[in-house]
């Protein structure tokens, strides 16, 4: 009984030391990944306002990465724009849904 105490507990600090060496190993990427909503797609604008100038487009049902979020212009009851990774501009969270959770800028 005593030999088998030893090996469970043994066997417990292995999977402990892998599971903490796994997840420091592994950083949090920094963005959330989106999905464009609107069937006719959705306008990237150089700020967070639908006065701001577009600065480029994104097609229907496209993935995007979402570096942050801020409350600035409504746009059809959504008053959230998101920040896209890795390449300029703003969207409406009005038109793209986050399936992953968007840090505030």
């Amino acid at each position: 009984m005593r030999m088998f105490r030893k090996i469970a507990v043994a066997g417990t600090a292995a999977a402990v030391s892998t599971v903490l060496f796994a997840g420091t190993a592994l950083a949090a990427p920094s963005y959330a990944d989106g999905l464009v909503v609107s069937s006719s797609g959705v306008k990237v604008r150089a700020n967070a306002t639908t006065t701001s100038r577009a600065v480029g487009s994104l097609g229907p049902w496209e993935k995007v990465r979402l570096s942050c979020q801020v409350q600035a212009k409504w746009v059809e009851g959504n008053n959230i724009w998101y920040r896209l990774h890795g390449q300029p501009g703003w969207v409406s969270a009005r038109y793209v849904h986050n399936y992953t959770v968007v840090e505030w800028c």
